[in-house]
């Protein structure tokens, strides 16, 4: 019972809740997604980038023990189809245990407006479930855009829950997120990402992830945060139209976090 209670607890901290975004490369990275946006898990970090997938890509995520707590175990998925007005993604996340569980089913709309400009735009359902206490639902809304400066250099920015979705009679609302960052690509085998986020509730989050292919088909990468402050790190492996991405969050108090994720490119 008192550690049903404990991760109840852990489960309603919005900023704890924060660290479980999809992609094991986004994670291992220190989530500095926003500037990059270069893949399908776009979708949840900045819609804009599903703008820059050429066929079908999809992917799945998972984490089964965060925090080393099964019962917080978190997971995903992600499929991204171009078309000729634009581009389409379908998302899904869930999280928790039968006691706590919340989950996500996200559609994006993004398209490129000129090469060098892109927008996009997500709608998500959300559904809260509270064992003894019912469950409830909202919708919210998220916006990205990225511009390209060189062949080196990108800008991003996002919003989630521009909205302002509520939970509950009590109107608990879900955390609204503000992220811009810039990423540079000096060499074809090396990346790097700087970002600062604002959750309306919280200070201000400063990310930062790097990206390096040792081989052409090996990368390693790293990242860090500031809020909460935490360290990051994996590896992913590329083969063929598959890959497989492992990742790592190391929190101060709490340990270890490990994540794993298999993609798709048709």
């Amino acid at each position: 019972m008192l550690k049903h209670i404990l991760i109840i607890l852990i489960s309603i901290n919005l900023q704890l809740l924060a660290q479980f975004q999809p992609g094991s490369r986004q994670n291992a990275m220190g989530f500095a997604f926003t500037s990059i946006a270069d893949d399908h898990w776009s979708l949840f970090y900045n819609p804009a980038g599903i703008s820059k997938i050429k066929n079908l890509d999809a992917g799945i995520y998972f984490s089964p023990a965060p925090f080393g707590l099964k019962e917080l175990a978190t997971g995903s998925a992600v499929i991204t189809k171009k078309f000729s007005f634009g581009n389409i993604g379908l998302g899904f996340q869930y999280f928790g245990f039968e006691l706590f569980r919340e989950n996500k089913i996200s559609i994006a709309y993004a398209k490129s407006l000129f090469p060098e400009f892109q927008f996009g735009i997500k709608i998500t359902y959300n559904a809260l479930n509270i064992a003894n206490y019912g469950n409830d639902y909202s919708i919210g809304i998220d916006f990205g855009i990225l511009t390209t400066l060189s062949d080196a250099l990108q800008l991003g920015f996002a919003a989630t829950n521009l909205n302002r979705p509520t939970y509950g009679v009590n109107k608990e609302k879900l955390k609204q997120n503000f992220s811009g960052g810039i990423s540079y690509k000096p060499l074809d085998n090396f990346l790097i990402s700087l970002e600062l986020e604002k959750e309306v509730r919280y200070p201000f989050n400063f990310k930062a992830g790097l990206e390096y292919f040792i081989i052409k088909y090996l990368a390693l990468r790293f990242g860090f945060n500031t809020e909460p402050d935490n360290f990051t790190g994996g590896i992913g492996i590329s083969y063929s139209k598959f890959q497989f991405n492992y990742s790592f969050i190391s929190h101060n108090y709490l340990g270890l976090t490990h994540s794993f994720g298999i993609d798709f490119n048709f």
